[in-house]
């Protein structure tokens, strides 16, 4: 069951991914580039913008390995973390930044992420305390 938990945290952080570059980059960085902000600024949102895919593409290659390779469960774990980090990012940005990041995917994608991979997680100590117990 963890392995296909995992599978689902991983498609659904594929799909993250492939939203923010293919959906979000065209709506958020062309306007960056006409507004009258020093290049500094722009370039660095650059920067951040795609260090953020890279992260997700590393958090979802870290819950296909966990998936793919039994007995993993430190990497599944890490991963977990991360998708936490970014949902109470996206959540305190929301909350406390500006409320217009509620109708993005920001603060709702990443705890479907933690949510699976946290049900994998619990699953996988399950199974492993029942293997011990027998």
């Amino acid at each position: 069951m963890a392995k296909w938990l995992f599978c689902a945290a991983a498609f659904c952080s594929t799909l993250g991914l492939i939203a923010h570059e293919l959906l979000g980059a065209p709506m958020v960085l062309p306007p960056l580039k006409e507004a009258e902000i020093a290049a500094e600024i722009v370039w660095l949102h650059h920067f951040s913008w795609h260090a953020g895919s890279v992260s997700v593409a590393v958090m979802a290659s870290m819950f296909l390995y966990a998936a793919l390779r039994p007995g993993n469960l430190a990497v599944a774990v890490f991963a977990t973390a991360m998708s936490i980090g970014f949902a109470f990012l996206g959540i305190a940005l929301a909350l406390f930044g500006n409320e217009v990041l509620w109708g993005t995917p920001a603060p709702y994608a990443w705890l479907v992420v933690a949510s699976l991979a946290g049900l994998g997680i619990a699953g996988e100590i399950r199974s492993k305390r029942r293997i011990t117990r027998d």
